[in-house]
């Protein structure tokens, strides 16, 4: 019998005032690996930039030891060529992308009906893992008063060096969910009630969607922006147990 898969949502949502496409957030999944990454709105098509190593991450996560060989294959990318800018365009292309990550690897126990995991984050994108409606752990930030507005990041160049990455392990039992959401959600969810309202939201997303009515999850997005006008952007993995 096939292991049931993890069963997954996100929502992301431009910053009000701007269109979809200028969303420089990312979110990748595949298989039992799942990245959210938030683009520096300071860099040059950090947007992209996000994309590209929440795609690599999915591709094929690091570890301590192959982190820099890593960050240099994922560097191995230009956004396409545009048309002759303004020199203070030209200077943000100089000086390249810039963007936080977080991602987790699941694989299923051997032994038990529970999983284990493993994630890295660099930045103010947060790792949230819940039972029920507990924090279980929060990564890399503990506390909203913790964000600021100069976080580590991720850039494209290799002419400029990588805030050190952070890495993180555990175990989980089926039904725990894990979030993964860039600084402006995240912040929220730390807050009180937080957790509690992002994951109704999430459970109720999937069926939502089935059933071509509002996302909550989407919704629950577009209220975080009442604190901070921002990209905002969540997934949410629920574990599953059993065969199919």
């Amino acid at each position: 019998m096939a292991a049931v898969p993890p069963e997954w949502v996100a929502a992301s949502v431009a910053k009000r005032g701007h269109r979809a496409d200028e969303n420089e957030d990312a979110t990748a999944a595949a298989g039992l690996r799942f990245a959210v990454a938030d683009g520096a709105t300071e860099g040059w098509e950090s947007g992209r930039w996000a994309a590209r190593l929440a795609a690599a991450y999915v591709g094929g996560p690091p570890t301590p030891a192959d982190f820099p060989a890593w960050l240099a294959a994922a560097r191995d990318w230009s956004p396409p060529a545009a048309d002759p800018v303004p020199w203070y365009v030209a200077e943000k292309q100089e000086q390249g992308s810039f963007a936080t990550l977080v991602g987790v690897e699941l694989r299923r126990s051997r032994t038990t009906d529970g999983w284990a995991w493993r994630a890295v984050a660099v930045g103010d994108s947060c790792l949230f893992h819940a039972r029920g409606d507990e924090l279980v752990l929060a990564v890399p930030l503990t506390t909203p008063a913790a964000f600021g507005n100069r976080p580590p990041l991720v850039p494209s160049s290799a002419e400029r060096a990588c805030s050190e990455p952070e890495w993180f392990a555990g175990r989980a039992e089926p039904g725990d969910v894990f979030l993964l959401a860039t600084d402006a959600a995240a912040a929220r969810l730390l807050r009180p009630g937080g957790l509690a309202a992002g994951l109704a939201a999430a459970r109720a997303a999937r069926a939502a969607r089935a059933a071509g009515a509002a996302d909550p999850l989407a919704d629950w997005c577009r209220a975080v922006q009442d604190d901070a006008n921002d990209d905002v952007t969540v997934l949410a993995v629920r574990l599953t147990v059993g065969s199919s």
